[in-house]
């Protein structure tokens, strides 16, 4: 049990980005590296000005060699963990995804709600 906890939390605060995605890809930390890529794919793309749509998944996969079943397992556990949205672009009648700051808010939350609970 504890194995498992200290697998998923480990014993010390990441330190940089693939240690904070190890986290989450805690299963197959083989993804880590590659959904790092994804995550700097679409932090390029929006910088651009023209956001990375959700159907150029083909291409993506094609160009990285990787698999369609790993893109949309590392694209799920990102938006899970609140990295990654989609959102329609409405000019465009596309989906877009986009870094988010919804991960930084529940890790806020929960660390709060961790503060009040101790000092209870």
């Amino acid at each position: 049990m504890n194995s498992d906890i200290e697998a998923i939390l480990g014993n010390t605060a990441p330190v940089n980005i693939n240690q904070l995605l190890e986290t989450i890809f805690w299963k197959k930390k083989e993804l880590v590296p590659e959904a790092k890529k994804l995550l700097d794919h679409i932090k390029e793309w929006n910088r651009t000005g023209n956001p990375y749509t959700v159907d150029e998944w083909k291409r993506y996969c094609a160009k990285n060699s990787i698999s369609q079943s790993s893109y949309h397992n590392m694209l799920k556990r990102l938006k899970n963990a609140g990295m990654v949205g989609k959102r329609y672009n409405s000019y465009q009648k596309k989906h877009e995804l986009h870094l988010t700051e919804k991960f930084s808010e529940l890790m806020r939350g929960k660390a709060g709600l961790w503060e009040r609970y101790i000092r209870e």
